[in-house]
């Protein structure tokens, strides 16, 4: 049992710029299962500092890593880290790219696919496009240390069939909540005249979300918006609408009470490097709308749907009801983490 309790003790994992979102949901997912097992170690954002106090069996780095610090790939903060563990065994990397040979294995996981794609037809700010193609180009250079390439759908790794003949691996989010939820449906729930739109940053393509919204609302007049993220970045012209409620950033608790009751969900976004950020809407929500995206595609694989061409979005948009959805593709983060390490495992 001792022996157990020490098996990771040698594996450092990197979330030093995940502290919301996708990344957070992972930090924690893989911070709880290494703590049930003895404990890892993690370089954490400050931003984190107490409230990961109840895991207390993993070892914390805190660190304030700045954008800029990001994009020069300065990584000084980790040979310390590994100085202070006298051995790594196991590196991971969510989206911080690797710089030197740091470990006996490293594994790389890429969570944003914006310095893979052509950027002209998604309308990026000129700074932010020159941000993303430094990125790029540290991330590739990366890649030469990385011994497995992780990312959060098959859309993702073909776009670095041509940049890596590493180990591509498919690594979504787990769905825990999800599989629990949607056992527990009935009959009996009860469904809010709602529809729900989650995340307002520009790639997530707001304008055509109102645009669906409008569409439901004209056979359905008391169908009310909700909107659930940062209320500066939502253009002023859905602001003023009355029946449309911001409710700012809220906890993760909350926003799955809110889309378990609401009557739609809807999901234009431009681009995702994964179907992630739209799985908990369209299982938990009694009907969804979500743009014919790569990611998405995947997540309705196998399930009955509906197209709507019409509607003047940026994409088509693909229509489906909770009851027609098929959840195999769902994966637990036991599940996940465990694959993980049967490969890491084979890999010794």
């Amino acid at each position: 049992m001792k022996n157990k309790k020490k098996l990771y003790k040698n594996y450092l994992f990197n979330f030093s710029s995940s502290y919301t979102g996708g990344g957070l949901k992972r930090l924690i997912a893989y911070i709880e299962w290494f703590n049930k097992k003895g404990g890892a170690h993690f370089i954490v954002n400050d931003k984190l500092r107490g409230k990961l106090d109840d895991f207390s069996r993993n070892t914390y780095h805190y660190i304030s890593i700045t954008h800029f610090q990001k994009l020069i790939n300065t990584q000084k903060y980790v040979d310390v880290v590994i100085k202070e563990m006298d051995r790594c065994e196991f590196y991971y990397s969510y989206n911080i790219p690797i710089k030197t040979n740091l470990a006996q294995i490293k594994w790389f996981h890429l969570s944003n696919v914006l310095p893979f794609i052509s950027m002209s037809k998604f309308n990026i700010p000129y700074r932010r496009r020159i941000e993303l193609w430094w990125l790029g180009i540290i991330v590739r250079q990366g890649f030469r240390y990385s011994d497995f390439i992780s990312a959060e759908s098959r859309f993702s790794l073909q776009l670095l069939n041509q940049e890596s003949n590493k180990k591509l691996l498919v690594s979504p989010n787990g769905a825990d909540q999800e599989i629990s939820l949607i056992s527990s449906f009935s009959s009996n729930n009860i469904v809010k005249n709602i529809a729900v739109v989650i995340g307002t940053y520009h790639h997530k393509n707001l304008i055509d979300s109102y645009k669906i919204y409008r569409h439901l609302k004209a056979n359905n007049n008391e169908l009310k918006l909700v909107i659930i993220g940062d209320i500066d970045t939502v253009p002023l012209s859905i602001k003023n609408d009355p029946q449309v409620e911001l409710k700012g950033i809220i906890d993760h608790n909350k926003i799955i009470n809110v889309l378990s009751n609401s009557r739609f969900y809807i999901n234009t976004s431009k681009i995702e490097n994964s179907w992630n950020a739209a799985s908990e809407g369209v299982f938990l929500a009694k009907e969804s709308f979500i743009s014919k995206i790569p990611p998405h595609c995947e997540l309705l694989q196998n399930s009955t749907m509906k197209f709507l061409n019409h509607l003047g979005t940026f994409h088509p948009i693909m229509h489906i009801s909770r009851d027609n959805l098929n959840s195999d593709k769902l994966e637990t983060w036991d599940e996940i983490i465990t694959n993980m390490n049967e490969y890491i495992k084979n890999r010794k």
